[in-house]
């Protein structure tokens, strides 16, 4: 499969005065955690000459879905991330290098977003959580506490703390 996201770079090789702008799409397909990204990311920048190489600077968005790790609310956002990439004729660390006069951005724009991704999502700071005796959610149905919460597996402990 051929991305859109693989830019002409023999000739902005040895030319900092010379840039590209790009802009593509590239299918993805990422979980961590609670947060899940697939479909199709965005990605749009600016391919720069360098004397040994191509330096691209690029914004990659996608579409997220979180589930909170507190209240298990679910919600869809976009996630969008700034990056760069330099490419050089020799292959760094991630395998990334200029390759037959062409560098492919799409791998470096999935990293970054992976990179963003949160691994537990909270929708609002403020998040009060579940209530861990009914499992009430108490930021929409508040519970006015339970008056023996002895029947808890962890009700035993209670003991080791008392003086």
């Amino acid at each position: 499969m051929t991305s859109s996201l693989v830019i002409k770079a023999d000739d902005l090789v040895g030319h900092p005065e010379k840039e590209r702008p790009f802009k593509g799409t590239r299918e993805v397909s990422l979980r961590l955690g609670d947060s899940t990204v697939t479909g199709l990311m965005s990605v749009e920048g600016v391919a720069r000459g360098t004397i040994d190489g191509v330096q691209a600077n690029f914004t990659s968005s996608a579409q997220g879905h979180m589930k909170c790790v507190r209240c298990l609310i679910e919600w869809d956002e976009v996630v969008s991330v700034s990056g760069s990439q330099h490419f050089g004729k020799l292959p760094d660390e991630d395998g990334y290098a200029i390759r037959e006069g062409e560098v492919d951005v799409g791998g470096p724009s999935l990293d970054e977003l992976a990179l963003i991704l949160p691994v537990a999502p909270i929708h609002d700071e403020n998040c009060k959580g579940l209530c861990p005796v009914c499992g009430n959610d108490l930021n929409s149905d508040p519970c006015d506490g339970h008056e023996d919460a002895l029947d808890t597996p962890f009700a035993v402990l209670k003991d080791l703390f008392d003086s």
